[in-house]
Protein backbone atom coordinates (compact mmCIF):
# COMPACT_ATOMS: atom_id res chain seq x y z
CA UNK A 1 0.00 0.00 0.00
CA UNK A 2 2.86 2.36 0.84
CA UNK A 3 4.40 1.74 -2.58
CA UNK A 4 1.13 2.68 -4.28
CA UNK A 5 0.87 5.91 -2.26
CA UNK A 6 4.51 6.73 -3.06
CA UNK A 7 3.82 6.33 -6.79
CA UNK A 8 0.69 8.47 -6.53
CA UNK A 9 2.65 11.12 -4.65
CA UNK A 10 5.44 11.15 -7.23
CA UNK A 11 2.91 11.41 -10.06
CA UNK A 12 1.00 14.19 -8.29
CA UNK A 13 4.10 16.28 -7.67
CA UNK A 14 5.38 15.78 -11.21
CA UNK A 15 2.05 16.50 -12.89
CA UNK A 16 1.40 19.48 -10.63
CA UNK A 17 4.82 20.98 -11.35
CA UNK A 18 4.49 20.46 -15.11
CA UNK A 19 0.97 21.93 -15.09
CA UNK A 20 1.92 25.03 -13.09
CA UNK A 21 4.98 25.74 -15.24
CA UNK A 22 2.97 25.21 -18.43
CA UNK A 23 0.21 27.45 -17.07
CA UNK A 24 2.72 30.24 -16.39
CA UNK A 25 4.27 29.83 -19.84
CA UNK A 26 0.84 30.00 -21.50
CA UNK A 27 -0.08 33.15 -19.59
CA UNK A 28 3.23 34.72 -20.58
CA UNK A 29 2.75 33.68 -24.21
CA UNK A 30 -0.81 35.04 -24.16
CA UNK A 31 0.41 38.40 -22.88
CA UNK A 32 3.20 38.43 -25.46
CA UNK A 33 0.90 37.67 -28.39
CA UNK A 34 -1.61 40.25 -27.13
CA UNK A 35 1.12 42.91 -27.06
CA UNK A 36 1.84 42.16 -30.72
CA UNK A 37 -1.85 42.61 -31.55
CA UNK A 38 -2.45 38.90 -32.25
CA UNK A 39 -4.05 37.55 -29.03
CA UNK A 40 -4.48 33.82 -28.64
CA UNK A 41 -7.34 33.65 -26.14
CA UNK A 42 -7.43 29.89 -25.72
CA UNK A 43 -4.02 30.08 -23.98
CA UNK A 44 -5.82 31.54 -20.96
CA UNK A 45 -8.44 28.78 -21.05
CA UNK A 46 -5.84 26.02 -21.07
CA UNK A 47 -3.89 27.86 -18.38
CA UNK A 48 -6.99 27.92 -16.16
CA UNK A 49 -7.51 24.20 -16.69
CA UNK A 50 -3.90 23.35 -15.85
CA UNK A 51 -3.83 25.68 -12.85
CA UNK A 52 -6.96 24.11 -11.31
CA UNK A 53 -5.47 20.63 -11.57
CA UNK A 54 -2.09 21.74 -10.24
CA UNK A 55 -3.73 23.32 -7.20
CA UNK A 56 -5.62 20.19 -6.15
CA UNK A 57 -2.82 17.74 -6.95
CA UNK A 58 -0.33 19.96 -5.15
CA UNK A 59 -2.65 20.30 -2.16
CA UNK A 60 -2.80 16.53 -1.78
CA UNK A 61 0.98 16.24 -2.02
CA UNK A 62 1.34 18.97 0.64
CA UNK A 63 -1.25 17.27 2.88
CA UNK A 64 0.48 13.91 2.53
CA UNK A 65 3.83 15.40 3.56
CA UNK A 66 2.44 17.59 6.38
CA UNK A 67 3.50 20.75 4.54
CA UNK A 68 0.25 22.66 5.03
CA UNK A 69 0.18 25.72 7.25
CA UNK A 70 -0.78 25.00 10.83
CA UNK A 71 -0.77 26.90 14.08
CA UNK A 72 0.86 24.91 16.84
CA UNK A 73 0.28 27.46 19.57
CA UNK A 74 -2.56 25.42 21.07
CA UNK A 75 -1.20 21.93 20.50
CA UNK A 76 2.24 22.77 21.92
CA UNK A 77 0.58 23.44 25.29
CA UNK A 78 -1.25 20.09 25.32
CA UNK A 79 0.01 16.77 26.59
CA UNK A 80 1.16 14.34 23.88
CA UNK A 81 -2.02 12.26 24.23
CA UNK A 82 -4.30 15.33 24.14
CA UNK A 83 -2.37 16.68 21.16
CA UNK A 84 -2.81 13.36 19.33
CA UNK A 85 -6.54 13.37 20.15
CA UNK A 86 -6.84 16.95 18.88
CA UNK A 87 -5.02 15.99 15.67
CA UNK A 88 -7.42 13.06 15.20
CA UNK A 89 -10.40 15.36 15.69
CA UNK A 90 -8.99 17.81 13.14
CA UNK A 91 -8.44 15.01 10.62
CA UNK A 92 -12.02 13.81 11.13
CA UNK A 93 -13.36 17.33 10.45
CA UNK A 94 -11.14 17.55 7.36
CA UNK A 95 -12.49 14.18 6.17
CA UNK A 96 -16.08 15.38 6.54
CA UNK A 97 -15.27 18.58 4.67
CA UNK A 98 -13.56 16.66 1.86
CA UNK A 99 -16.52 14.28 1.58
CA UNK A 100 -18.79 17.31 1.14
CA UNK A 101 -16.39 18.72 -1.47
CA UNK A 102 -16.51 15.45 -3.40
CA UNK A 103 -20.31 15.42 -3.33
CA UNK A 104 -20.81 19.06 -4.30
CA UNK A 105 -17.89 18.96 -6.73
CA UNK A 106 -19.50 16.05 -8.57
CA UNK A 107 -22.75 18.02 -8.80
CA UNK A 108 -20.83 21.04 -10.08
CA UNK A 109 -19.00 18.92 -12.65
CA UNK A 110 -22.26 17.48 -13.90
CA UNK A 111 -23.81 20.94 -14.18
CA UNK A 112 -20.89 22.27 -16.21
CA UNK A 113 -20.88 19.42 -18.72
CA UNK A 114 -22.65 21.52 -21.33
CA UNK A 115 -20.52 24.60 -20.71
CA UNK A 116 -17.53 25.02 -23.01
CA UNK A 117 -14.54 27.32 -22.98
CA UNK A 118 -15.14 30.50 -24.98
CA UNK A 119 -11.93 30.07 -26.97
CA UNK A 120 -12.21 26.29 -27.30
CA UNK A 121 -15.72 25.24 -28.19
CA UNK A 122 -14.75 21.55 -28.22
CA UNK A 123 -13.44 21.47 -24.64
CA UNK A 124 -15.98 21.11 -21.84
CA UNK A 125 -15.57 23.16 -18.67
CA UNK A 126 -16.10 19.91 -16.75
CA UNK A 127 -12.39 19.23 -17.24
CA UNK A 128 -11.73 22.15 -14.87
CA UNK A 129 -14.50 21.44 -12.36
CA UNK A 130 -13.61 17.73 -12.22
CA UNK A 131 -10.35 18.72 -10.51
CA UNK A 132 -12.45 19.70 -7.48
CA UNK A 133 -14.00 16.30 -6.62
CA UNK A 134 -11.06 14.22 -7.90
CA UNK A 135 -8.52 16.27 -5.96
CA UNK A 136 -10.76 16.10 -2.90
CA UNK A 137 -11.02 12.32 -3.25
CA UNK A 138 -7.23 12.05 -3.33
CA UNK A 139 -7.00 14.27 -0.25
CA UNK A 140 -9.68 12.20 1.47
CA UNK A 141 -7.65 9.03 0.87
CA UNK A 142 -4.62 10.78 2.36
CA UNK A 143 -6.69 11.96 5.32
CA UNK A 144 -8.03 8.45 5.96
CA UNK A 145 -4.44 7.15 6.10
CA UNK A 146 -3.65 9.93 8.59
CA UNK A 147 -6.74 9.07 10.67
CA UNK A 148 -5.64 5.43 10.88
CA UNK A 149 -2.15 6.58 11.95
CA UNK A 150 -3.72 8.93 14.55
CA UNK A 151 -5.80 6.09 16.00
CA UNK A 152 -2.74 3.82 16.17
CA UNK A 153 -0.75 6.59 17.86
CA UNK A 154 -3.50 7.16 20.41
CA UNK A 155 -3.79 3.44 21.09
CA UNK A 156 -0.03 3.09 21.61
CA UNK A 157 -0.01 6.09 23.98
CA UNK A 158 -2.85 4.51 25.93
CA UNK A 159 -0.91 1.23 26.25
CA UNK A 160 2.17 3.07 27.53
CA UNK A 161 0.14 4.48 30.40
CA UNK A 162 -1.31 1.17 31.51
CA UNK A 163 1.96 -0.78 31.54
Amino acid sequence: MKAIFKRIETAEVTISAVFIVTSCLLIFASALTRSFGKPINWFQDISLLLFAWSVFLGADAALRNDKLVRVELLTSKLSPKASAAFQLACHLVIALFLAAMIYYGAILSKKTSSRVFPGLSTLSYTWVTASFPIGSALMLATTVVKIVADIKALASRGEERCC
